[in-house]
C-alpha cells in the first residue's frame, strides 16, 4: 500500500531574519562608513519588510534607534502598518476608556486647528498628535497573543540595546578626538535617547528583582551597561526618570513581599553610582550639569514654565496645537525675560497640554493616563498569583517606564515621544491579551 503525505511550503529563508540580519549592521555603516548610506538602508529595509512581510510593525520597533530626522523610516513602517490594517478592515483595538478618551483628545486636537493663529502649525502639530497616539491604538489590537508578545518585546529591546552601544561608540570617538560634547546616538536630542534607553534598564531591573534566580547575573551586567550609556547622555531629566522606576520597582517589590533582591540590589546600584559617576563626569568635563539648577533652568525654562501659567489663564479653553512657541516670547519678554536666554517650547508635557487643548483637553489626556495605569495596578495582582499567564514583569517593566516618564514629563515635552504612546500600547495590548486569557 502506497502510503501519501501532505507536504507544507515551508519557506527556504525567513524573509524577516534577513531583513533583521542587514539591519543590524545600519548603524555601524552609518558610523563607520558613510552616514547617508545608513538613512537609505534603513529606508530600502523598510520597504522591504512592508512588501515582502506581514509584520512591518517590528520594523517601526527595530529601527526606533533612527529619529534624528522627520518622517524617519520608523515613520515609513508605522504607516505601512497603518494602511495594512486598514485595508484588511482590521482596525480594532482594545475597549477601555482611556482609548476612548485618547480618542476624544484627537478630536479636540483636529477641532481646535481652526481657532489657531498658525493655521499650517496648528495642522501639523495636530497631525503629529494624531500618527504618535495612533500607536497606542495600534499596538493595543496588534498584540493578540503570547507568541506575538514577546516577539515585539525583542523588537522594541534590540532598539534599545543598539541605541546604547551606539551611544557609548560615540562619546568614546568624541573624547579619542579631544573634543566635548554630549552624544544623542541617531536621536536628534540626548534627553530623549536616554529616556528610550532607561526603559531597558528598567526591563533589566524588572528581570533583576522578579526573573528567575539563574538569570539575576545575567541582567545585572545589562542593567549595569545600560546604566552607563544613560549616564553618557548627561541627561539629568533621564537620570529622575530612572530613579522614579527603580523607586516603583521597590515598592512592587515590597508589596509582593519580594524585598530581599531589591534591597541587595538598591545597595549594590548605589555603591557603583556613587563611585563611577563623578568620575565619569569630570572625565567628560560634565560635572557643572549636576550642580544644581543652571543659569538655562532658572531664565530658560522656569521663564516658558510662568509664561505657560500666564498663557493658560489668559486663553483657558487653549491656544490650539503647536501654537505654544508662537506665544510664549511674548509673554516671557512681558514678564522681564528680554534680556535672559529666552526659550520658546514649554518644556513640560503638562503644561503644553495645558495651554495648547485647554482645561478640557488637559483632563482629557490626565484621565486617559490614570485609567490605563490603575487598571494595570488591577490585573498586576492577578497576574502575580496566575501561573497560566505569567507576564508580572512584563506588567511592571511597562509600568515603570511610563510612571518614569511622566514624572520627566515634568520638565521636557514627551508628548510626541513614540515610545511613550507604543509602551502604553504595550501595556493595554497585554491587558487585552490577559482578559481574553481569562476568558479561555
Amino acid at each position: 500500500m502506497e502510503i501519501t503525505q501532505e507536504s507544507k511550503y515551508v519557506p527556504v529563508v525567513d524573509v524577516q531574519s534577513v531583513l533583521l540580519f542587514f539591519a543590524l549592521f545600519s548603524p555601524f555603516i552609518g558610523m563607520w562608513v558613510n552616514y547617508y548610506a545608513m538613512w537609505i538602508l534603513m529606508f530600502a529595509l523598510v520597504l522591504m519588510w512592508i512588501v515582502l512581510t506581514k509584520k512591518e510593525a517590528n520594523a517601526g520597533l527595530f529601527f526606533l534607534w533612527g529619529l534624528e530626522f522627520e518622517p524617519a523610516p520608523v515613520d515609513f513602517a508605522f504607516a505601512g502598518a497603518w494602511f495594512k490594517r486598514i485595508i484588511s478592515a482590521d482596525i480594532k483595538w482594545f475597549s477601555h476608556p482611556s482609548l476612548h478618551l485618547l480618542l476624544a483628545y484627537i478630536f479636540l486636537n483636529l477641532l481646535q486647528i481652526f481657532y489657531s493663529t498658525s493655521i499650517a502649525r496648528a495642522a501639523f502639530f495636530a497631525f503629529v498628535t494624531v500618527y504618535t497616539i495612533s500607536l497606542a491604538f495600534y499596538f493595543s489590537g496588534y498584540i493578540k497573543s503570547v507568541e506575538i508578545w514577546n516577539e515585539v518585546k525583542k523588537f522594541y529591546l534590540m532598539a534599545v540595546y543598539i541605541s546604547a552601544i551606539v551611544l557609548i561608540l560615540m562619546i568614546l570617538l568624541i573624547f579619542v578626538q579631544g573634543r566635548l560634547g554630549r552624544p544623542a546616538g541617531f536621536f536628534k536630542d540626548p534627553n530623549v535617547a536616554g529616556a528610550f534607553i532607561t526603559t531597558g534598564a528598567l526591563y533589566a531591573m524588572s528581570k533583576i528583582l522578579f526573573g528567575k534566580r539563574e538569570e539575576i547575573l545575567k541582567f545585572t551586567l545589562l542593567f549595569l551597561f545600560l546604566f552607563l550609556s544613560i549616564v553618557l547622555t548627561f541627561s539629568r531629566g533621564s537620570l529622575l526618570n530612572l530613579i522614579s522606576g527603580i523607586l516603583f520597582l521597590g515598592f512592587i517589590s515590597i508589596i509582593t513581599k519580594r524585598s530581599k533582591r531589591f534591597f541587595v540590589v538598591l545597595i549594590v546600584a548605589f555603591l557603583i553610582a556613587i563611585v563611577s559617576v563623578p568620575v565619569i563626569l569630570e572625565v567628560f568635563r560634565q560635572s557643572f550639569r549636576f550642580r544644581g539648577a543652571q543659569w538655562y533652568d532658572i531664565y530658560g525654562r522656569a521663564m516658558a514654565w510662568r509664561a505657560g501659567i500666564e498663557l493658560f489663564k489668559s486663553y483657558p479653553l487653549g491656544i490650539g496645537p503647536g501654537q505654544f512657541e508662537n506665544y510664549s516670547l511674548d509673554y516671557q519678554k512681558s514678564m522681564g525675560g528680554w534680556m535672559l536666554r529666552l526659550t520658546p517650547s514649554a518644556h513640560n508635557f503638562y503644561l503644553r497640554v495645558l495651554t495648547e487643548n485647554g482645561s478640557i483637553g488637559f483632563l482629557t489626556i490626565i484621565f486617559a493616563l490614570i485609567f490605563v495605569i490603575l487598571t494595570s495596578f488591577k490585573f498586576l495582582f492577578k497576574a502575580n498569583r496566575d501561573e497560566k499567564f505569567s507576564v508580572f514583569s512584563d506588567l511592571v517593566w511597562i509600568l515603570s517606564s511610563i510612571l518614569g516618564i511622566l514624572v520627566q514629563s515634568f520638565v521636557i515635552d514627551t508628548l510626541h515621544w513614540r515610545h511613550f504612546w507604543i509602551l502604553i500600547g504595550f501595556l493595554l495590548g497585554i491587558l487585552n491579551l490577559y482578559e481574553f486569557k481569562n476568558k479561555n
